[in-house]
């Protein structure tokens, strides 16, 4: 039997989540919760909020704007459904409403949900670990012209991992934000010491990696009991 997701933000994200559930063996669209109104949905499978929303679901897949995810997370916690965001800018309510949700419900926060981005977040960790206080340390992202936030999620994510893996306090981290075009997400983290400077890059080159990735999450998510989970748990990477 296939899961039934709710998605929750009707953005480019939403809608890719849409049309690959449509495809999809392990899941089915339960509701999408935008506005406005898409096209081509029955009335029973569209509502303007979550507050108004009175289908069961199994799953709710989170891809709004600041703000959203507390909505979720709320909704979630008093519904008794496992919660998925990839939203990537949260004010502090979001952080708050996720993390008090997690004692109801699973619920795993993760602004890129490529295996790549995971595996270079493992790196980072090590480079940071490894190179110290003494490498200054700077994050270019390249997105979009469309992209609201900057620095992106995944920026922001990628330097908090390396700050709490450096030992030692080190200078602070800095970040460059590029918006061009239709670039999907490229990330690079460069590491600066003595003559030397170590550069771990990734680039997204389909945004129906982080669609995939969501599913393959959700996936997970739903055999895993209330708490409060990253990709790191979820691809066992560290």
């Amino acid at each position: 039997m296939r899961a039934r997701v709710l998605i929750h933000g009707g953005g480019k994200m939403g809608r890719r989540l849409q049309a690959a559930l449509a495809e999809s063996h392990e899941f089915k669209l339960a509701a999408l919760i935008a506005q406005p109104r898409p096209g081509g949905l029955p009335d029973d499978a569209w509502f303007p909020t979550l507050a108004e929303c009175d289908t069961e679901a199994d799953l709710l897949i989170d891809f709004t704007l600041t703000g959203g995810p507390a909505v979720a997370a709320r909704w979630c916690a008093e519904h008794r459904v496992p919660l998925l965001s990839g939203t990537t800018a949260l004010s502090d309510e979001d952080q708050s409403a996720l993390q008090g949700s997690a004692g109801l419900v699973p619920v795993m926060w993760a602004p890129n949900l490529s295996f790549g981005v995971a595996l270079m977040n493992a790196l980072v960790r090590r480079a940071a670990g490894a190179l110290g206080s003494d490498a200054g340390i700077h994050v270019t992202e390249t997105h979009h012209v469309h992209k609201l936030d900057a620095p992106s999620g995944t920026a922001l994510a990628l330097a908090e991992t390396a700050d709490e893996a450096r030992t030692g306090k080190g200078d602070e981290i800095t970040f460059t934000s590029l918006r061009e075009g239709e670039v999907v997400g490229e990330h690079t983290m460069s590491f600066s010491f003595g003559d030397e400077v170590l550069e771990i890059t990734h680039k997204a080159l389909d945004r129906d990696i982080f669609v995939h990735g969501a599913l393959k999450a959700g996936q997970w998510l739903l055999e895993q009991a209330p708490g409060y989970y990253s990709t790191r748990e979820w691809l066992g990477i560290d």
